[in-house]
């Protein structure tokens, strides 16, 4: 066997669920060279999609996820003869390509496809695609838009799982107030209508509300599970020390937050956070952890440590430029367990990694996916700063919603949030953009400084004092 030097030589390895007979095609199904360059780049947190009709924006993706593996890639030469009706094969040689650590396997089932595709034609039953028809290609006119044309509008998918699963149909699939409230007085100890994660807890979780006083130390259940984790893990401790620590500068963290600085692992995070905070899961903190015997409800600052949800627009294209949540790497629950189970000296998972554009924003970021939750401190924008720096009127109370911010203050942060977003990205992808240059100049004029900017503009400060005026006059 020749090349065995060849072994030290990684591949990168994609299993194509189909017979490839044109390699430029099968590239092409793939997102080309350079979408598969993005996933080997960022293996951990990208996944390899495919698509049979790259041209086709109605065809949905299915993404591969990436498996250890131990394999040996080898080139053999065969020498066919023929010899009546028989045929012979003989090696003429063998040489090591590479090895192969990891496969990338398409193991996700394909979504219901509805293809643009009509039956109704003048005289026959053929059915032709009416793709053109329905995209725009190129510069188009005005009275385009007036012609008529198919009508072909379908949901985005059908399926919201890749693989298929067992689901339990119930009249409780959504929780609401009274929902809970009954739950927890009437259905304590009863593990059938629990929801799946609280089953395991011997205390129900906190509702916010603005009337219970919220507690001011840990419960003896998560004390009794720290000290059984400390047994066996004796570097608790000083995991514990160090974001109690955090906890004593800043009153309210996210659960990002806290793994962006501390670098500690969710197994660790799992037990440490529910000895130091509260978990709110709704109002206006909701997502964060709360210190034991802080009330943000009492304290007008508070506001500053808000919840934030952002989530990209369509509009110019940039929301095509952000990954969407079937691209990004998940990890799954036998990987979790695996992880938990390795010592402290081991890296970090792709559960632990969390990255800076997941918790911060700043000028000339871009968000790490197509929703993101932040806190309104987190964003570093001068715009952003003005507002908050608002005081409420005297007397204001704490909104269940709102909390102390006026109203609107999150679309307005909103709008300045995108408003940065979609400079950068366009500026950072406008040779990938397949825009016409007078479609292109056409936007610019109408989608640049005026698009979203002219909302935020609109709504200065003086207007912000106005709302806050209204809130005063609203409470009294």
């Amino acid at each position: 066997m020749d090349n065995i030097e060849n072994l030290h030589r990684e591949l990168f390895c994609i299993l194509f669920p189909a017979i490839v007979k044109n390699d430029e095609k099968a590239l092409q199904c793939l997102g080309g060279i350079k979408a598969i360059s993005q996933v080997y780049s960022q293996a951990n947190k990208k996944r390899l999609g495919m698509c049979f009709q790259p041209d086709n924006p109605y065809m949905k993706k299915i993404y591969s996820d990436a498996k250890p593996a131990t394999g040996v890639l080898l080139k053999i030469k065969v020498k066919k003869i023929k010899t009546g009706n028989e045929i012979k094969r003989e090696v003429l040689s063998t040489a090591i390509v590479g090895s192969v650590k990891k496969l990338n396997k398409f193991e996700s089932m394909c979504d219901f496809q509805y293809l643009p595709i009509n039956t109704n034609t003048a005289g026959t039953k053929k059915a032709e695609c009416i793709l053109e028809q329905i995209l725009p290609s190129g510069v188009d006119n005005f009275e385009t838009l007036l012609q008529p044309a198919p009508s072909f509008i379908t949901p985005f998918n059908f399926t919201r799982s890749d693989k298929p699963i067992s689901y339990c149909y119930t009249d409780k699939r959504y929780s609401t107030k009274d929902l809970v409230k009954e739950e927890t007085e009437n259905t304590t100890k009863d593990e059938v209508h629990k929801l799946r994660g609280d089953r395991g807890l011997p205390i129900a979780r906190y509702t916010f509300n603005l009337t219970d006083d919220l507690p001011t130390e840990p419960n003896e259940y998560y004390l009794k599970q720290k000290k059984t984790r400390l047994t066996i893990y004796p570097q608790l401790e000083n995991e514990y020390k160090i974001v109690q620590k955090h906890f004593e500068e800043r009153p309210i963290w996210s659960l990002n937050l806290v793994k962006f600085h501390t670098k500690i692992k969710m197994s660790s995070l799992k037990i440490i956070l529910p000895c130091l905070g509260i978990y709110m899961r709704e109002g206006p903190w909701r997502m964060m952890w709360v210190r034991f015997g802080y009330d943000p409800r009492k304290d007008p600052g508070a506001r500053v440590y808000q919840t934030l949800d952002f989530r990209m627009r369509h509009a110019a294209g940039v929301h095509a430029m952000v990954m969407t949540r079937d691209q990004v790497v998940h990890c799954k629950k036998t990987d979790r367990i695996r992880n938990f189970k390795k010592n402290a000296s081991d890296e970090l998972s792709v559960e632990d990694i969390v990255y800076e554009g997941a918790v911060y924003f700043r000028p000339g970021m871009v968000p790490s996916q197509r929703q993101i939750y932040y806190q309104y401190c987190d964003v570093q924008l001068p715009e952003v700063r003005e507002l908050l720096a608002l005081e409420p009127p005297a007397g204001y109370l704490c909104h269940e919603r709102r909390g102390w911010l006026p109203p609107d203050t999150d679309q307005l942060c909103r709008d300045h949030i995108f408003r940065y977003v979609k400079q950068t990205l366009l500026a950072t992808h406008k040779a990938d953009l397949k825009f016409d240059d007078a479609s292109s100049g056409d936007d610019s004029g109408s989608d640049g400084d005026g698009g979203a900017s002219t909302s935020v503009a609109e709504l200065d400060e003086s207007s912000i004092i106005i709302r806050m005026n209204e809130m005063d006059d609203t409470n009294n």
